[in-house]
């Protein structure tokens, strides 16, 4: 399939943000921003592992698609820039762009990063970096004031909601609705940079677009700084054993640029052993996929699966159907003859794979319907990929029962991008599990924002009911469900920093027993990764920790009896 770039640029959202660029940053980067939360409470005794989370950085992805065309697919923060929608849906427009320019150039490539970390060339100080960061929201708030003057000179503004409202926006950063006609009745329509200074200090203090800007200045950091904060806020008080963050593969999908897939594997590569050395965290890292790079040039994404998992120490593969085809089922045949390639060798090497199974980040109308897990189950319905070790991600919210006709985001106009009703997507991955006989089929409760960060007390409830009724029903003894923090996605939602302590309390309160929490917290994801027994995951690991001298004797902790 490919994707419909027409129509107006649509809004930023929060979710959306999180889910596609986002990144994290030591506390003492984030010049005038928001801070690090402190580390969460956490008092369990056991292991975790983290199966789901990030640290790639705006260099990594094709920002201007990414904002403009991906980040629009989800809800809005509870509080909109306006209570009238249709004003609402112009200001959001303009602050793509907004966001857009802020984000600019700024965040370090991962070839630059990775000279760095092998001490080949000079890393950014912090106070450097910060001023990069400071003159690029700049430049973004000139570009602002300029659009403005001339959405006002042309009476542009009349057409709401469906075009970019400058003006409003800048009227909303200013605090005040004389601001845009301060600027033009100065002399010449000049602007100083006390003015350009007054703006961006107010935009970093409003509500709303100062979280999404401080979530701008993040992105722009070090790959190996989102690795830090990362374990500030998780590690310091929970016995994080092993994380496994992705890197993505979006270029042909959003058309842009990113760092080559190779730098990007190669950087990861260093920072799994710094985290490992400095922190005693073992992390290991699932590689993207492109079906699209690969039906275009067989081989090519398929090599970097293979050179990242047998060369770097990789431990699976991360797709993502909504940027425009499904698991299976394809009407292009290179397509699912991508897919097939990527299937068989995974299949072969034991080598586990990670799906996007939410209904949003659609790069195109509809395309948050191509993560259905129904693909998933055509797949395995062939019988071919039976050993096929697969995680359908973001489990839990439930959307299909819980907001059945709802637009998957309040932006989206397309009479696709909506949720359907009954049988929710968790129904159908555990029909699959149960009623299929498949164990190898597994889910993980990543960025379930709606227990963590809602104070929603009825959804809890509902969550929770629906939760224990899934259990019941297909997983008694709760062998396939996972857990995963969806970091660096998470980091704007309220309290984030406890997700470890507020998904344990939401489990307690369902009536999942201490044994069958672990098995979510850590047991289940060593059988999905393959660590729970001998095996050729085993194999590559011990191998890949031997030679860097990082000691392989952690695995056989997460060996399962």
């Amino acid at each position: 399939m490919e994707v419909d770039w027409a129509g107006p640029v649509a809004a930023v959202t929060r979710r959306d943000v999180l889910r596609l660029v986002s990144a994290g940053v030591l506390a003492n980067v984030l010049s005038g921003c928001r801070h690090l939360p402190l580390p969460g409470a956490c008092s369990l005794s056991h292991p975790i592992i983290d199966v789901h989370c990030h640290f790639f950085n705006a260099a990594d992805v094709p920002v201007d698609g990414l904002v403009r065309y991906v980040a629009l697919r989800e809800k809005m923060p509870e509080k909109r820039l306006s209570a009238n929608a249709e004003e609402a849906k112009g200001l959001e427009n303009a602050l793509v762009v907004f966001l857009v320019t802020a984000l600019g150039d700024v965040a370090p490539k991962a070839k630059h990063e990775l000279a760095v970390l092998k001490k080949g060339a000079r890393r950014l100080s912090d106070a450097e970096l910060a001023r990069r960061k400071d003159e690029q929201l700049r430049v973004a708030v000139r570009d602002l004031i300029a659009r403005a003057g001339e959405q006002r000179s042309t009476f542009s503004r009349r057409s709401l909601g469906e075009f970019p409202d400058y003006d409003g926006l800048l009227r909303q950063l200013g605090g005040t609705p004389d601001l845009p006609q301060t600027f033009q009745r100065r002399s010449g329509g000049g602007v100083s940079e006390a003015d350009v200074d007054t703006v961006a200090t107010a935009a970093k203090a409003h509500d709303q677009i100062g979280t999404y800007l401080s979530f701008v200045r993040l992105m722009q950091d070090y790959r190996e700084n989102l690795a830090e904060a990362y374990v500030k806020i998780f590690a310091s008080k929970c016995r994080l054993s092993l994380i496994t963050p992705s890197i993505l593969d979006f270029d042909k999908s959003l058309h842009g640029t990113s760092s080559p897939q190779r730098d990007q594997i190669d950087v990861m590569d260093e920072v799994q052993q710094i985290v490992t050395r400095k922190h005693g965290i073992r992390m290991h890292s699932f590689v993207g996929f492109d079906p699209h790079r690969e039906a275009q040039r067989p081989g090519s994404s398929l090599a970097n699966v293979q050179y990242a998992i047998t060369e770097k120490g990789f431990i699976g593969v991360k797709i993502y159907p909504p940027m425009g085809f499904k698991a299976w089922g394809n009407a292009d045949p290179a397509i699912d003859g991508a897919l097939k390639r990527l299937y068989a060798w995974c299949r072969d090497n034991d080598v586990p794979i990670m799906a996007h199974a939410e209904n949003s980040i659609g790069a195109g109308c509809g395309y948050g319907n191509l993560a259905s897990p129904a693909y998933w189950k055509k797949l395995l319905d062939t019988n071919q990929y039976d050993k096929l070790r697969i995680n359908l991600a973001h489990f839990g919210a439930f959307d299909e029962i819980l907001r059945p006709g709802a637009p998957t985001g309040v932006m989206v106009s397309c009479a696709q991008d909506k949720f359907s009703g009954p049988p929710t997507w968790e129904e159908i991955i555990g029909r699959t599990i149960d009623h299929e006989r498949r164990p190898n089929l597994f889910a993980d409760l990543s960025y379930l924002s709606e227990l963590v960060s809602s104070d929603d007390k009825n959804l809890h409830t509902k969550i929770r009911q629906l939760l224990d009724e899934w259990l019941d029903d297909y997983d008694p003894d709760a062998r396939h469900l996972m857990f995963g923090t969806d970091w660096s996605m998470m980091a704007l939602e309220k309290d984030y920093n406890a997700y470890v302590s507020r998904i344990v309390e939401q489990l307690t309160l369902a009536s999942v027993s201490d044994e069958h929490q672990q098995n979510i917290l850590w047991r289940n994801a060593s059988r999905f990764l393959g660590l729970d027994r001998p095996g050729k995951t085993r194999d590559r690991l011990t191998a890949y920790c031997d030679k860097h001298g990082l000691g392989s004797a952690w695995l056989s902790e997460l060996a399962i009896a």
